[in-house]
């Protein structure tokens, strides 16, 4: 793919859980307004930031063919070898459609929504910003030991996620201004929404938004892709779902059993399964749905890969590619303490040894074969310095024993014995 281009520019809009405009979920970066200050629903509306200047000067920044800043993240996934947020479609049409000074005529077809950062669980990969009750444990730990917190706030992105505000809630989909214009533009304009949060299912104005496109005769009309992490279903939802032209659940299940539990902790793996197989169902009756199975690959799960492609082909008996299918398998770069490439090498081409003797069970299956293969093409990469990884290793287990002890359930040290011991080992 050219390095200066993606249709996202020209088809889609993001709004984060700040409630601030971006290009896209791949860049940090928000759309500023002439002033230098982030455009946020509270203060503007979709249509307005659509073909504002920071949009209409990257437009054509884009034409010219130079490199936008943006897109560094999807650049630097690509050279790794996996699929990125990036595409190449419709580039002449685009470009031609795009007037002198940037602006285009056609609204976003496409959205992503993420409803605030109300949540239910407190993932170990996930930060304050995706869920209200991370910060929270954190301030909770911090109010015996100070210490730790001050060290988790000075260890930024190491270990939790920009972490400037260990208390920020985002409600600013509850204003009803914000709500009535938001749910307007989506029935009017929006073709394909993927939706995230926070949790949706938790979230009552995500249903007000199902209501309100039912009401207008709009969600026969439309794609929905619900990410959601399997806790909760909820009856309106479900009455909806087969109104929509096409949804999509894209499931965030990090593991079997105990392990996806410790992962996105507090949740419940016998609960999940059963909500998995209520959109199972659905899915073959109403013949609109799928499921996208959508494991967040990281330190505390790479060993169970196998497992876990093994136990999602067999849930969709046969229908793999049909109403079942798995995403390109990210791996999780930040925290970096989540990031398997801080294990020690040792211990990283166990795991790719491990891996490699399954995929043959995978063959037939050709994309998951390529994500697959790709994990266990990096496992076998040293791509940190000595003092790095060891300064991350330590702190993935000062990190992790903190919150298992405030927790009081199982640990990491009891469901990965082979990673503890490979870590003390290389620590010393």
């Amino acid at each position: 793919m050219a390095k200066t281009y993606c249709s996202k520019l020209w088809d889609h809009q993001y709004i984060h859980m700040s409630g601030s405009f971006r290009f896209c979920c791949a860049t940090n970066d928000n759309i500023l307004n002439p002033k230098g200050n982030r455009y946020n629903i509270n203060n503007t509306s979709s249509e307005n930031v659509w073909n504002s200047e920071h949009v209409r000067n990257t437009r054509l920044n884009m034409i010219s063919g130079k490199e936008i800043p943006e897109c560094t993240k999807c650049v630097e996934q690509e050279s790794r070898g996996y699929t990125s947020m990036r595409s190449n479609a419709n580039k002449e049409i685009n470009f031609s459609n795009t007037n002198s000074d940037g602006r285009v005529s056609a609204m976003p077809g496409s959205m992503e929504l993420h409803y605030g950062n109300v949540c239910n669980l407190k993932c170990r990969m996930c930060s304050q910003n995706y869920s209200n009750q991370i910060g929270k444990e954190l301030l909770d730990i911090g109010k015996g030991d100070k210490e730790f917190l001050d060290w988790v706030i000075k260890q930024s992105g190491n270990v939790n996620n920009w972490t400037n505000n260990l208390s920020v809630e985002y409600l600013w989909f509850r204003n009803q201004k914000n709500k009535n214009k938001l749910n307007q533009f989506v029935s009017k304009n929006i073709q394909s929404l993927v939706v995230i949060g926070g949790e949706p299912t938790v979230i009552p104005e995500f249903y007000e938004l199902f209501d309100y496109c039912d009401e207008q005769n709009t969600l026969k009309e439309k794609n929905f892709t619900i990410v959601t992490n399997l806790t909760n279903t909820n009856p309106k939802m479900l009455e909806r779902l087969p109104k929509l032209k096409e949804w999509t659940i894209w499931a965030s299940m990090d593991g079997i059993g105990a392990r996806t539990e410790y992962i996105r902790y507090p949740s419940n793996f016998n609960k999940i399964t059963e909500n998995l197989n209520i959109y199972k169902s659905l899915a073959k009756k109403y013949s609109n749905g799928k499921i996208v199975f959508s494991p967040a690959i990281q330190l505390l799960n790479i060993d169970q890969l196998d497992t876990m492609l093994e136990w999602f082909v067999d849930f969709a008996e046969k229908d793999l590619g049909k109403i079942f299918g798995v995403s390109w398998l990210a791996q999780v770069w930040y925290p970096r303490i989540c990031n398997y490439d801080i294990a020690p090498r040792e211990y990283r081409l166990s795991v790719a040894d491990k891996l490699e003797k399954k995929t043959k069970l995978f063959e037939k299956y050709k994309s998951i074969k390529s994500y697959y293969t790709n994990q266990i093409e990096n496992l076998r990469k040293d791509t940190l310095d000595k003092d790095t990884e060891k300064h991350l290793q330590k702190s993935f287990i000062q990190y992790n024993d903190k919150l298992d002890a405030h927790r009081g359930s199982t640990t990491w040290r009891q469901l990965l014995p082979e990673l503890e011991t490979a870590l003390t080992k290389a620590i010393v």
